[in-house]
């Protein structure tokens, strides 16, 4: 397949739409790229930051406005500002992504193609693999609009295209400084390897979409271990999902939490979280407290902002309930660390605090209710409630009184209702379901909350699978009467 049919191939695989930004330095993978969407006859515009990096770059500008002009695509040029402390290649880039997207906007592009060659991949591998990254992934195909049509394509057959052409581009000096890595690795190693080994460009091209795919798939199964709890206003996540998901996808998905704060994942973060997952509290730059409040994890930000709904106040020093429950115990029982329970909104009359704000343990409290009664009838103690167009179903374990192992609460509701579809419907059950409960709640459309996370067959904690749930609501007396009928039954077996 020539220059032209390969490039047509990607291009309609990942750019099928017009009109595109050409990213166009000068250089002769971005001539070409120039040149074989024009010979495609896609409509586009070009796109050159003069990064203002050299004395002679604003020639690379007014060759590129040339190139335009006989293209017949539109030209867009700016120079860029940059501070010299820092990274200075990070900035360059960031401001180029930046100039790219902005011209993007403007023309209502979708899609911006850069000129990343399969010799700029094998180059990329190499330097994320000596340098020690865990995730020599190499550079993406697509990523948002940036495209990248030509990481098929070996530099030598571009320059051969143009020369075919009789077309000249620009050559940046600095690219044969080979006291830069790249630049080494691009000069004296790749030629190396390609000449004892021939096709090692192209074996690290393979290696990296391996690469890419295992990774979409790993990031994917990580994800499903992050279950946010958001009854508490800051980042907050279960705990044991994470701690029994396998290393490899905690890490991944500690990774994302990181992420999300606006951190890089750097290892002594990931370690610092992994230690807060276990219970060692520990600080993360920006002053984010990382640490483990029963079941849950916390990212509590050095100055958190609670909402305060109207009508409600603060909580204070001394306050408590109408019952006479001191609410620094409720607040506690509610799972809020100590950083939390001063901004807490309550709301009181007179003296007395008569709602606390998202303490919505009324369905729980009869699902708890349920587990009281699966316990005197010698059942595992779990039980459940459904809320279904305004009406309360109600169930408990009764695996030993039918003799069937799917007995569950959660299924004998669902039998108990006798609906296929139950969309908006929401299940209260004291311990996380099983994987067979999880999959028909989901297939009928239930929302599931549970109190406590089931070690040994919850299908989060255990499987990963756990989408349309939440828990962790009254998790302490889920757990407590849970732990009691074990160490019970424990007992007995041991005494018999």
């Amino acid at each position: 397949m020539d220059v032209l049919e390969a490039f047509r191939e990607a291009l309609d695989r990942l750019a099928p739409q017009d009109p595109l930004v050409l990213a166009v330095s000068g250089g002769g993978d971005s001539v070409a790229m120039a040149h074989l969407v024009h010979a495609l006859g896609r409509q586009a515009v070009i796109a050159h930051l003069d990064h203002g990096l050299r004395p002679d770059s604003h020639l690379d500008a007014a060759f590129v406005e040339e190139l335009g002009r006989r293209l017949g695509f539109p030209v867009f040029l700016e120079r860029a500002r940059l501070p010299r402390e820092g990274n200075l290649e990070a900035r360059a880039r960031e401001a180029r992504y930046a100039f790219l997207h902005r011209v993007a906007r403007r023309v209502r592009a979708r899609a911006i193609l850069t000129a990343h060659t399969l010799d700029d991949q094998a180059e990329t591998v190499l330097f994320q693999l000596v340098k020690g990254t865990g995730r020599a992934l190499g550079i993406r195909e697509r990523q948002g609009l940036v495209v990248r049509p030509l990481l098929g394509l070996e530099r030598a057959a571009l320059r051969a295209y143009l020369e075919a052409l009789g077309e000249a581009w620009r050559e940046d000096p600095t690219n044969q400084d080979l006291s830069l890595d790249r630049n080494y690795l691009r000069l004296a190693v790749l030629p190396l390897l390609e000449a004892r080994f021939p096709g090692a460009k192209a074996a690290l091209g393979r290696f990296a979409r391996v690469q890419q795919e295992e990774d979409a798939f790993l990031e994917e199964e990580a994800a499903r271990r992050l279950l946010p709890d958001p009854r508490f206003f800051v980042p907050a996540y279960r705990a044991l999902p994470l701690l029994e998901a396998p290393p490899l996808l905690r890490r991944r998905a500690l990774r994302r939490v990181l992420e999300g704060l606006g951190l890089r994942p750097e290892a002594r973060l990931l370690e610092l979280l992994e230690g807060a997952l276990r219970g060692r509290a520990a600080t993360l730059p920006e002053g984010v407290l990382a640490r483990r409040k029963a079941g849950v994890l916390f990212l509590i930000p050095k100055e958190p902002r609670l909402p305060l709904p109207p009508g409600f106040r603060r909580a204070r020093p001394g306050d408590r309930l109408a019952s006479g429950k001191r609410l620094v115990e409720v607040l506690a029982a509610m799972g809020l660390p100590k950083e939390l329970r001063p901004l807490w909104p309550v709301r009181a009359e007179g003296e007395r605090v008569v709602e606390v704000y998202g303490q919505a343990e009324t369905p729980m409290r009869l699902a708890l209710e349920e587990a009281r009664l699966a316990l005197r009838e010698g059942e595992v103690p779990v039980g459940a409630v459904l809320l279904h167009q305004g009406e309360v179903h109600r169930a408990h374990n009764r695996v030993e009184a039918l003799r069937d192992p799917t007995a569950h609460a959660e299924m004998l509701l669902l039998r108990q209702v006798g609906e296929k579809n139950l969309k908006g419907a929401t299940l209260y059950v004291t311990l996380e379901p099983c994987l067979m409960c999880y999959g028909a709640l989901r297939q009928a459309g239930v929302r599931v909350v549970y109190g406590t996370e089931n070690l040994k067959e919850g299908a989060l904690t255990r499987y990963g699978v756990g989408e349309g749930m939440a828990g962790g609501l009254l998790e302490e007396e889920c757990a407590k009467l849970l732990r009691g009928f074990f160490r019970s039954h424990r007992e007995g077996c041991r005494s018999g």
